[in-house]
């Protein structure tokens, strides 16, 4: 019976690393911009590969851009009903003329050579196949199709309020990622993306006037110009041109055309060159055309090699074009109009997420927190060096912030379906600042050694694959030595707050004194505490949680302390005459909800 039952728990346990699977596609599209009536004319081969142990027997595509009509999900986000309305897009959609909204028209759809029966809802088109695709088998999707280019008003479409022509992001239909969950069809609503990792071929004809930008490496730089090549080249009024570009281990292809933009390319010192397109106004190019943006966005890739671990795609793209700034792999595109240091921080946010969106894919409707929070953490990092400030702890922004909305009653756990919010500040809170801070408190619970070993770890690791949150946390483990998932729970999928105090610092005699703490936040996190003497020595402790069975190393142990407790008392062999202050979290590492009961002796 022992035998029997071990040998079952075996068969359901979860899957290893090695078992791990996900689906392989190569895209060959060809597209004809006709930017006299703002459409393209789209012909798109997929060759796709099922990896995983299911036949699959129907298919799923997003076509993005049926957002951008009257009547879509995303038209109606003003209507949600919160406190907190999306004033970016409003009812900006629902106004729309007919010749201003967007929409994917598919013509034909093969399996094969054999026709696709299908249906669209909205941005996702639902297709019966012809014949199922069996596990380990490679097939060969093709649609031809006409987009219609909606006036931009959420990162895609026409007419940049920069004066920018075209921004194509999310522009082509593209295969629903399927995964141990299924398939993944989430109709759009101007949050975030989830693709699988493959190739990229597209040929882009369009006016010779135009230049193009975006995703990928260009492969007939000679017959373009345009700054791809050392020698320019002249066309007639009327010519116009393939692009053909490719890019590698990609999971999505992004590009923008506009007959004015100019081309700088500044190569790093390892060998990366970044494009910078951008229009030749001085709004436009006082800060993207300067040697010091640029001197700065190569010394930011030089810390992020360092820091996260190397950049493995052979070029970086910076694009004025789209609304606000989105990233894309080997690409942001933005608005560039604005201060130097705004100007920069975007850029180095956006291209963060070629780390955590780009090459390391996680699901961005489900985990949005792996990809805005540790982008933004890294931003703080990055920001904090290039910008030569140097602060001991990069985060404090989010940190303070926390602290004034951690009691808000609108405030939804991390683990809320990112299109499922009461409104996009709500979202933003759980995917930026509780994400940012996810990374802020492991550092202090797990120390700098493990946690950036862990950081360079999960990069190598799971690099172009589709990291989940127990993945991460798997690899903080074992590079520190505790256990943490008592960590990502109550942290992610709770809105349990932080807050520990100091009681009392009081001697019973002698030479020893007592230091009490005490938990009011409901969320149980492991204490720094400092105590400096008047002679400016200082005393560095640490409190871990029993749950955790182990500690930092650096500072002396204490406890531990088990979560059930709501107070915790330490000696220190200091007589308390000679105590000048105590601390509590001292390099400001967690994310304390009230701090003004933090320090004793002041």
């Amino acid at each position: 019976m022992k035998y029997f039952l071990a040998s079952l728990l075996a068969l359901i346990s979860f899957p290893s690393h090695a078992q791990y699977w996900q689906q392989d596609v190569n895209y060959r599209i060809q597209v004809d911009l006709d930017d006299k009536n703002h459409q393209l004319q789209g012909d798109l081969s997929l060759q796709y590969t099922n990896n995983s142990p299911d036949e699959l027997d129907e298919v799923y595509f997003h076509l993005y851009w049926n957002a951008f009509q009257p009547g879509s999900m995303l038209s109606n986000m003003a209507n949600i009903p919160t406190k907190f309305r999306d004033r970016a897009i409003g009812d900006k959609v629902e106004n729309y003329a007919s010749n201003e909204y967007g929409e994917q028209i598919i013509q034909s759809l093969t399996l094969n050579g054999e026709p696709i029966s299908f249906v669209v809802d909205q941005t996702i088109l639902h297709g019966k196949l012809p014949s199922s695709i069996a596990p380990g088998q490679t097939v060969t999707f093709h649609m031809n199709y006409t987009t219609r280019i909606p006036l931009l008003v959420e990162r895609a479409g026409r007419n940049n309020p920069e004066g920018i022509a075209y921004t194509f992001t999310q522009w082509y239909p593209k295969m629903v990622v399927y995964d141990t969950d299924g398939w993944h069809p989430d109709i759009y609503v101007a949050r975030e993306f989830f693709g699988d990792f493959g190739n990229f071929q597209v040929d882009i004809t369009a006016p010779a006037s135009y230049m193009i930008g975006g995703s990928g490496v260009l492969q007939n730089p000679d017959e373009i110009g345009h700054g791809y090549s050392p020698a320019p080249i002249k066309f007639k009024k009327k010519d116009r041109i393939t692009w053909r570009f490719k890019a590698e281990k990609v999971h999505d292809f992004a590009w923008v055309a506009d007959q004015e933009l100019q081309h700088d390319i500044r190569v790093t010192a390892s060998g990366l060159p970044v494009h910078f397109f951008y229009q030749n106004d001085t709004a436009s190019s006082k800060h993207m055309a300067s040697e010091k943006l640029q001197s700065d966005v190569e010394a930011y890739f030089a810390f992020m090699h360092q820091r996260f671990g190397s950049y493995d795609w052979p070029q970086f793209s910076v694009i004025q074009g789209g609304e606000g700034a989105m990233e894309y792999p080997m690409a942001t595109i933005m608005q560039v109009h604005g201060s130097y240091d705004g100007l920069l921080g975007t850029i180095i946010h956006e291209a963060s997420h070629m780390w955590f969106y780009g090459m390391l894919g996680t699901d961005e409707q489900r985990y949005y927190w792996m990809d805005e929070g540790f982008t933004s953490f890294a931003e703080d990092e990055a920001m904090n060096v290039v910008s030569g400030k140097n602060y001991p702890n990069a985060h404090l922004g989010y940190l303070g912030r926390y602290g004034r909305v951690a009691h808000e009653d609108w405030m939804e756990p991390a683990s809320t379906l990112a299109n499922y919010f009461d409104g996009k500040f709500p979202y933003q809170m759980a995917a930026y600042m509780k994400g940012s801070l996810f990374l802020v408190q492991l550092r202090g619970i797990v120390g700098e050694e493990a946690f950036w070993s862990t950081m360079q770890r999960y990069k190598n690791e799971w690099a172009f694959k589709h990291p989940r949150p127990e993945n991460f946390l798997r690899i903080a483990e074992q590079e520190s030595g505790m256990i943490l998932d008592w960590y990502m729970n109550q942290w992610i999928e709770t809105n349990k707050v932080p807050d520990v105090a100091i009681d009392s610092v009081f001697t019973t005699g002698g030479n020893l004194t007592n230091i009490q703490l005490s938990r009011k936040g409901s969320l149980a996190l492991p204490v720094d505490v400092d105590v400096i003497l008047k002679n400016k020595t200082v005393l560095h402790y640490t409190v871990p949680l029993a749950a955790m069975f182990g500690s930092k190393p650096g500072k002396a142990l204490v406890g531990p302390w088990n979560y059930t407790q709501k107070t915790f008392t330490f000696q220190v062999e200091v007589p308390a005459e000679q105590i000048e202050r105590v601390v509590v979290d001292p390099e400001r590492w967690t994310a304390d909800a009230n701090r003004e009961d933090n320090v004793w002796g002041e």
